[in-house]
């Protein structure tokens, strides 16, 4: 037990970010942690908590008020699973201590347990939240007395152990019996696949939106088929033991709930002392066997260019190279029109692209308004969603020196990866703007405006993750996933996108509608606004941001 709990203190440590060196930076961190609370958390829960709500009322009068809530844990544990197999498989066999853990006198078992207890730590922020806005939604919906309240605690805390549980099962199975993957790579690689067939099925779930309302849908629920209940009940029973436990107040459900999860614990840990030590050595971090390259061959390929460009395409070769990067930085920005789309398809009064030509063509200014503020909305998040810029630093990790050390100025390094940020959110949101201005019939001179708005949105966004990320940036990670899904500053940059959208999207709305300001005097406002937000976060960049990469430790 004392070797568990330390070693579990160990890989926490690990895998938090490190702690501000001094007050200004402290200060600096509890601000962003207060606009990521207020910007991201708050809003989340709030959405998510009255979805629930809205359907436990509508259920209630049927008396299956549960199904609901049973139906959004159920799918919270299904995106648990496949976003934490990535995690498990890492932290199990392809982090850097294994090489240290091996020679000492460590059972299976404590290494697995020490570990999964790590990934459950970290990987718990977002689902906790998540389970606890749903049970909040569902309680007063539902209106739960105190009893249940308490015992809603228990499930909040543990339900996404039995999915991260699967997650370790899976990996030791397939690490103990098979030569299949041998490699840090080859795990990214599946992810990609995973990550690309969710997306496809996301796309093809759409055309069911179509007729989509929340009064129907959980009628239908109530009263048809409930075969995807059934069979998800049977892949995770820790769901509707736990909502039998806090709604039902009985303690029959309450000690099932628990024995399951012991259950699946225990047999991962039964799986571990039997297979992962014969998973597990041998292995390397990364495939290795790539031929290397002559030195006069090398010689023959080199190219003299710009310290910026080669900067840049470096930046850009990691990026394209790397499958986390690919997926999660630049696929992710070219995904945006599924969602947009998928809202559109929710609308009960959707507008044909007739009928938006032809308000268009006789200045309808609220679709003129439509268009002008949407393009500032899109620009602002997807720039902040890739993580391009707010992980700009912390990818470099342990080769952090290197940035120290070349004959290149820290400016122009900061321009460099700048300009990264840019450059694929920009190439993402124009080649879906563009042509649906073009279809829209919108004037050559308004797209032209738009087009200058959406870059300048997307500037101050890519220049104001970077400063946030050389705050406090995360060089000591053991895998690319980590270095973002363990990076608060990716968080911290999307609460402060979030408020810049709110606050100038809303507050556009309300000036346009409250006065007699013209579509062409919004624009030069939101032109001299996003002036004005550029230029502050370049004075930030040049008065702290380069003096922060000068202070930052090596690692």
């Amino acid at each position: 037990m004392n070797s568990y709990r330390t070693l579990t203190k160990t890989f926490i440590a690990a895998i938090g970010m490190s702690e501000a060196p001094d007050k200004r930076r402290k200060i600096m961190i509890i601000i962003l942690s207060l606009f990521g609370v207020f910007g991201v958390l708050l809003p989340v829960c709030i959405a998510v908590g009255v979805l629930v709500k809205l359907m436990t009322e509508t259920l209630l009068p049927l008396g299956v008020e549960p199904l609901g809530l049973q139906l959004m844990f159920h799918v919270i544990c299904l995106f648990t699973v496949i976003f934490g197999i990535n995690v498990i498989f890492n932290e199990f066999y392809f982090s850097n201590d294994i090489e240290y853990l091996l020679p000492w006198p460590l059972r299976a078992y404590q290494i697995i347990a020490s570990k999964f207890t790590a990934a459950f730590y970290n990987e718990n922020m977002m689902q906790f939240v998540l389970v606890l806005a749903c049970t909040i939604g569902f309680g007063i919906g539902a209106k739960m007395g105190i009893l249940s309240w308490l015992l809603s605690v228990i499930g909040i805390i543990t339900l996404p152990v039995i999915p991260l549980a699967y997650c370790g099962i899976v990996s030791i199975l397939i690490m103990g019996f098979t030569k299949f993957i041998r490699s840090k790579d080859m795990i990214q690689k599946i992810s990609v696949a995973l990550m690309f067939a969710l997306v496809l099925l996301l796309v093809g779930s759409i055309g069911f939106l179509q007729n989509m309302d929340i009064d129907s849908y959980v009628e239908t629920l109530a009263s048809g088929d409930q075969t995807f209940l059934r069979v998800m009940n049977i892949i995770f029973p820790n769901v509707p033991l736990f909502i039998k436990t806090f709604y039902d107040r009985s303690l029959l459900s309450l000690l099932a709930y628990i024995g399951v999860n012991a259950l699946v614990i225990a047999v991962m840990l039964l799986l571990s002392e039997l297979l992962y030590f014969r998973g597990v050595i041998g292995l390397t971090s990364s495939d290795n066997g790539r031929r290397a390259k002559s030195i006069d061959r090398l010689l023959a390929g080199v190219r003299q260019r710009s310290a910026f460009w080669s900067y840049f395409m470096k930046d850009v070769r990691i990026l394209v190279r790397t499958p986390v990067y690919f997926t999660n930085c630049i696929a992710m920005n070219f995904l945006w029109p599924i969602f947009v789309y998928a809202m559109y398809k929710i609308q009960s009064r959707r507008l044909t692209l007739a009928e938006l030509r032809h308000y268009y063509a006789h200045r309808d200014l609220r679709i003129q308004l439509f268009f002008l503020l949407g393009i500032v909305g899109i620009s602002v998040i997807v720039a902040a969603i890739n993580s391009l810029s707010s992980n700009a630093i912390s990818r470099e990790g342990k080769h952090f020196s290197f940035m120290k050390y070349i004959p290149v100025p820290y400016f122009t390094q900061w321009h460099a990866k700048a300009f990264v940020g840019i450059i694929f959110p920009a190439a993402s949101v124009l080649i879906y703007v563009i042509p649906a201005c073009i279809l829209v019939k919108v004037p050559l001179v308004q797209i032209l405006i738009f087009t200058l708005i959406s870059l300048m949105a997307i500037t101050f966004i890519s220049y104001m993750g970077i400063y946030i990320d050389s705050i406090q940036p995360k060089l000591i990670w053991d895998d690319e996933m980590s270095s973002l899904r363990e990076n608060y500053n990716t968080f911290f940059a999307m609460a402060i996108a979030i408020g810049f959208t709110l606050v100038v999207c809303v507050g556009g709305f309300f000036l346009f509608s409250n006065t007699k300001i013209s579509i062409f005097l919004m624009e030069l406002l939101l032109i001299f606004l996003l002036a004005a937000a550029n230029l502050l976060v370049l004075y930030l960049t040049k008065r702290s941001g380069i003096r922060n990469i000068e202070e930052q430790e090596e690692t």
